[in-house]
């Protein structure tokens, strides 16, 4: 394993090199002047990347915008139909990452090929001249060391909810006016929806399960707590008898051990390559997940939460050290498979009691309008240029 990423670093440091010497070639291009590189993780477009991009190619045609995407990813067409993309990890992403002006991803370092390797690398020698924003992945709600200054350095850190903006001030340690809150760029994009007679059963990862093999992550609790889950006898007859279907969409970093689940006949494994999260939250009249910060996603569109967290102790001492945010505002908390079962019986009878989870969600999201992109947008465009 560290033998196959020290390899990985060196093909990518290579890459870097020839794309510096190839910079001067690419400024030159009337193309490339005052390039935003937008991106997420380069093999998608379905978060605050991809819907700030598509902003600024409808709202905005005059900004010079690009968007960094894998050919064979299955978002790819969508994008493509928006305007120019780049390829990943191609020759002039490697360029264009040194010469755009805005470097605006959705993740750390997002708009690089191999974010590890860039992270420590710019840390150390302020590698790349355009403003750096970070759209974030989702609402931060745990103290995460690697999001902190200085181990992560950007221009604009963008944040979706007040709680989270004063919590990432206090506690995050960038300078004055870098961090700003203005709602995430995929939250305009929840107000318009149709629910149909669906769960969302979306739990998030667990950095201890990352490198196992197959074999192991069929011993592990993530596995067979979810799979007795899916093949819950009450909570298939749930499904049967009120006519839903339950659809499971694991994380990311999960996908590549998602053949290993099974379910009854109204569970719907879902991958990544078929489905669309952000259509999935929409649809959905009820989501269940652990710690993802999805929720807050969901919470937004005032549907009900079910937080399942069986390894709750754990994951707060292993994965991520636990934050300003306490679940139970938004949700119950539930540790037992029949609880979740329990609840879930509740909400599809309609006995299910949402009104006090509700004015704590309202208070929460001080912006709720579809003007998050716009005040984005203002930032990169004007704060960024003016006092950074």
């Amino acid at each position: 394993m560290a033998t196959k990423i020290l390899k990985d670093y060196m093909k990518c440091a290579l890459k870097t090199l020839k794309g510096r010497i190839a910079t001067e070639y690419y400024r030159t291009k009337k193309c490339n002047k005052d390039l935003w590189l937008v991106s997420e993780r380069g093999d998608d477009a379905r978060d605050n990347g991809y819907f700030f991009f598509k902003y600024l190619r409808e709202q905005h045609p005059e900004i010079n915008a690009a968007y960094i995407i894998d050919n064979y990813s299955a978002d790819y067409e969508k994008v493509k139909n928006l305007g120019r993309i780049v390829q990943y990890g191609s020759a002039e992403h490697y360029a264009l990452m040194f010469t755009a002006s805005k470097l605006i991803s959705s993740h750390i370092m997002g708009f690089t090929p191999c974010p590890g390797f860039f992270v420590g690398v710019d840390k150390r020698v302020k590698l790349f001249k355009g403003k750096k924003v970070f759209l974030q992945h989702g609402i931060i709600k745990d103290n995460i060391e690697g999001l902190k200054y200085p181990n992560t350095d950007v221009d604009l850190f963008i944040c979706g909810a007040r709680p989270e903006f004063e919590y990432v001030v206090k506690n995050y340690y960038y300078p004055a006016g870098v961090v700003c809150y203005t709602g995430l760029a995929r939250y305009d994009n929840l107000f318009d929806f149709d629910t149909k007679k669906q769960i969302l059963l979306m739990p998030t990862w667990r950095k201890w399960i990352n490198a196992y093999s197959i074999e192991e992550f069929k011993k592990n609790e993530y596995f067979r707590i979810y799979q007795s889950f899916l093949m819950n006898p009450k909570m298939n007859e749930l499904l049967e008898i009120n006519g839903y279907k339950l659809v499971f969409y694991p994380h990311y970093e999960i996908q590549k051990f998602l053949s290993m689940f099974t379910g009854g006949k109204n569970v719907i494994i879902a991958s990544f390559s078929d489905f669309d999260v952000s259509t999935l939250l929409k649809e959905s009249e009820v989501l269940i997940t652990d710690y993802s910060s999805v929720y807050f996603d969901f919470a937004y569109m005032e549907k009900p939460v079910l937080y399942y967290q069986f390894d709750r102790e754990k994951f707060f001492s292993e994965h991520y050290q636990k934050g300003y945010f306490d679940e139970s505002t938004f949700g119950p908390v539930l540790i037992q498979e029949q609880q979740v079962v329990d609840a879930l019986s509740q909400i599809l009878c309609g006995k299910f009691k949402n009104e006090g989870y509700l004015k704590n969600i309202r208070e929460f999201f001080e912006f709720h309008d579809c003007n998050n992109c716009d005040r984005i947008y203002n930032l990169i465009s004007d704060a960024i240029q003016e006092n950074i």
